[in-house]
């Protein structure tokens, strides 16, 4: 197989993840869950494909929009596109929820932030973060660490929520059949 990397002592997994994918979707879905850019040969590796193959398919990847690239000392790197991603999830969320779930899901995250603001008396992730310099426990610490993280993310959740809820009928809209 051209797309394989060998290794006769690799776990059972990788055989198995090797035996029900392909190359492409293996260096797919390895790069499409990077949180920091990395080299062709980080995720060939990873990916258990050889490096020019992970190469031709991230380059396959980058044309589609799906990744975008950049240049770092240690070459050339790829990441998730954030626009791709973002509107991969909304579509997602669209797909799966009816507009008053959808609506439902930010009232409930709406209701998260003004808990945390209330029980905290902050305004937002970053100054909860900056609550952790006040003398409080280690366990308080990790926990206020933990909930401007939740907070952060809810935010970015309630801002696909606002933009599927805002443009709902658009994102569902099918063309009419022609006769």
């Amino acid at each position: 197989m051209a797309d394989s990397h060998d290794g006769d002592d690799q776990p059972a997994y990788v055989s198995r993840w090797k035996e029900a994918t392909t190359g492409f979707d293996r260096v797919r879905s390895v790069a499409s869950s990077l949180e920091n850019p990395r080299t062709a040969g980080w995720i060939a590796d990873e990916a258990h494909v050889s490096e020019p193959t992970a190469r031709n398919h991230l380059d396959r990847l980058v044309d589609l929009g799906v990744l975008v690239t950049d240049e770092s000392p240690q070459g050339k790197t790829y990441y998730p596109d954030p626009v791709y991603t973002r509107l991969t999830a909304i579509q997602e969320l669209v797909a799966k929820n009816s507009e008053p779930t959808l609506s439902q899901q930010a009232t409930a995250i709406h209701s998260d932030i003004a808990t945390w603001k209330a029980e905290y008396d902050v305004e937002s992730p970053r100054s909860l973060r900056a609550s952790v310099t006040n003398e409080i426990s280690v366990a308080e610490a990790q926990k206020r660490l933990r909930i401007a993280a939740d907070w952060e993310s809810a935010q970015y959740q309630l801002s696909l929520l606002r933009d599927a809820i805002d443009h709902y009928e658009t994102y569902t809209a099918r063309p009419p059949t022609s006769a």
